[in-house]
């Protein structure tokens, strides 16, 4: 009876849950090499006007002198000095020339943005449409945050769109038509991201929880019942006769470990019921520190005297406490500004700060190749990279860019844990094998043997099942048949 039941369950699942898994396996392939489409920093940095000095200055009245503060970036927006406190009580973007919040964009300043992008970028088109917009598929995830939105579509071979935030005044997004076409077949069936779904974030969320979890079981079951059906009782391995029986049976068998590796680590990705998380023993504000207002203005008045041409954005950049800018020039270069003027900070240097503000410390080194915890995958990470070890319970690694002092990568104990069991069954990005073309090639043929599990298993459940159906239709007709007899009878 137990058996029966676990074979039932796990027929009738593969019908609709065999098929979602088999929309994951098959949008895997293209999300192997496009996700969905997004606006980059460097995009961004190349569209953005150089700020001009002598326009900032005003504080907001709020911002006293001994306020902390951690997180600020200061910047033109439509051509006005502005600073963005992205935390705290006071996060907003007020006006650097009169130290107010600053009102929403207009139409003609937010597609002046748009011109802007346009042509930095290389873009060759006009705008032929401009308007207000809600939400739709292409800005599902950001449109609370970023509201209002503009949509520019352009009349360029591509047919991009691009859509400028009229509260940061920065575009937010730009998307071509290869990149929304891979994206229907790649990053939106993989995340369930249909619009209607995704901007209803509670809903999204745990349906994509749920669904993991069916998968789980589904996997799960198909184990239980592959292994027991191994061997018949006459000595017979894999005893299935028919191709597609026998090609799930015995993919399923060899893959199946995969299959709910895959899926498991899916799961994880949403990080349901704090699985894996705990509160780590440094915290990260706990190693960057904070400035008050008061060393901010002190340190952009120092910095305005012998400012550089050609730059487009300051931003806050203290470290253990210390005070910094972080100073990015139009060409992709960044600096560390502090009291002592432009410096890089050294492994010796970041010893003594740490110390300095009571972190056990137990190594510091210069790294100038990736390890298990710093690595680019499919993109890009900076060198040389100051490498932190700290003497605390979670064992944290604080990886530090000693041209600008940010941190470029804190590692806790639940980052650790996510960063095997997540990124590294779900991304199978293993050391030894994210290295291209190596992880091209293995990632692959994993994959296909995953789809190949799947996709047996969705045919032969919804076969099965259109069988049982079609048998209870005639055993139900059957009967009625029978019954009618039976009245004509009597």
């Amino acid at each position: 009876m137990i058996w029966k039941t676990i074979t039932t369950l796990h027929r009738y699942l593969g019908v609709t849950v065999g098929m979602i898994m088999l929309i994951w396996c098959l949008s895997g392939f293209v999300m192997m090499y496009q996700g969905f489409p997004e606006t980059t920093d460097p995009e961004n940095r190349l569209a953005r006007q150089v700020l001009l000095s002598d326009q900032c200055c005003v504080w907001p009245d709020d911002m006293a002198a001994e306020q902390p503060v951690s997180q600020f970036e200061i910047r033109m927006r439509a051509g006005k000095p502005v600073i963005d406190v992205s935390r705290g009580r006071l996060s907003g973007i007020y006006s650097l020339e009169t130290g107010e919040r600053v009102a929403a964009l207009t139409r003609h300043q937010a597609r002046n943005i748009a011109s802007q992008f346009l042509h930095a970028n290389g873009v060759e088109g006009d705008i032929a449409s401009f308007a207000p917009i809600e939400v739709d598929q292409w800005t599902v995830y950001m449109w609370r945050r970023e509201a209002p939105l503009w949509r520019a579509e352009i009349d360029d071979a591509s047919d991009t769109y691009v859509y400028v935030s009229g509260q940061s005044g920065q575009v937010v997004q730009d998307a071509n038509r290869q990149e929304r076409l891979l994206a229907w077949l790649g990053a939106i069936p993989h995340w369930l991201y249909p619009q209607l779904l995704r901007q209803n974030q509670p809903v999204w969320y745990q349906s994509v929880i749920w669904l993991s979890v069916l998968g789980i079981f589904l996997t799960l079951t198909g184990l239980v019942v592959g292994l027991r059906r191994l061997r018949t009782k006459s000595g017979k391995w894999f005893p299935f006769k028919k191709p597609f029986w026998l090609w799930h049976h015995v993919t399923g068998v060899l893959a199946g470990i995969l299959v709910l590796s895959w899926v498991a680590s899916g799961l994880l990705t949403m990080q349901p019921w704090g699985l894996l998380e705990t509160d780590p023993s440094t915290p990260r504000q706990a190693v960057s520190g904070e400035m008050t207002w008061g060393e901010a203005a002190e340190l952009l008045d120092a910095f305005k005297e012998n400012a550089p041409a050609g730059i487009v954005g300051i931003t806050a950049a203290p470290f253990a406490g210390e005070p910094a800018l972080r100073v990015q020039l139009a060409d992709g270069s960044a600096y560390r500004f502090g009291h002592s003027g432009r410096v890089e900070l050294s492994p010796d240097d970041v010893h003594h700060l740490l110390e300095e503000a009571g972190l056990a410390v137990s190594e510091v080194s210069l790294l100038t190749s990736e390890d298990a915890y710093y690595y680019g995958h499919k993109t890009e990470v900076g060198f040389p990279v100051i490498r932190v070890r700290l003497d605390d319970a979670d064992r944290t690694r604080v990886y530090v860019d000693p041209e600008t002092g940010e941190i470029a990568r804190f590692v806790t104990a639940t980052a650790r844990r996510f960063r095997w069991l997540e990124n590294g069954f779900h991304n199978f990005d293993w050391p030894g094998v994210q290295e291209r073309p190596i992880w091209d090639v293995v990632t692959l043929l994993l994959l296909m043997a995953v789809t190949l599990v799947c996709g047996t298993g969705a045919w032969l459940s919804i076969s099965r099942v259109r069988r049982d159906i079609r048998m209870g239709l005639r055993r139900l007709k059957g009967s009625k048949q029978r019954r009618a007899r039976t009245v004509r009878r009597t």
